[in-house]
């Protein structure tokens, strides 16, 4: 049975590791991530896995959400994995989406870069670790 990840209020090697191998999966087996990011929710002081993706909308979250569990569920014993608790799911119309695709980030910030206390498109940031943007799928919403 593989790990589950402790998740508290710091941003912790190992969840990096267990979002990279769960967004990298996500991306193999054609669950367009539009983005995925790991962001800080000061007010409940806890960091969860946002996955955004165009088909929230179109399949539906709970259609996603066990897409992701379909993955967690092959993790093999020696992996650190996630909870499904840790994450959410977010269609490519969510405001934070938006900002994110309408946002002037160059080549180097679209990939495995921490943001902090920023504001993205007039959206405050308190501190985000950011694996993947795909500017296409995130404005054809």
């Amino acid at each position: 049975m593989a790990q589950e990840i402790y998740i508290d209020q710091w941003f912790s090697p190992e969840m990096r590791s267990a979002g990279e191998r769960l967004v990298k999966r996500l991306h193999e087996t054609g669950a367009e991530v539009a983005s995925a990011f790991w962001l800080f929710d000061a007010n409940e002081n806890f960091w969860a896995l946002y996955i955004i993706s165009p088909l929230v909308a179109t399949e539906g979250p709970k259609a996603y959400y066990k897409r992701i569990q379909d993955i967690i569920n092959q993790a093999g014993p020696d992996e650190g994995i996630l909870s499904l608790h840790d994450l959410r799911v977010w269609s490519t119309g969510h405001p934070l989406a938006k900002a994110l695709g309408k946002s002037q980030f160059n080549q180097a910030t679209q990939g495995n870069t921490r943001i902090g206390r920023s504001y993205i498109e007039g959206v405050y940031v308190a501190d985000m670790y950011l694996y993947s943007m795909d500017r296409d799928l995130l404005r054809a919403a």
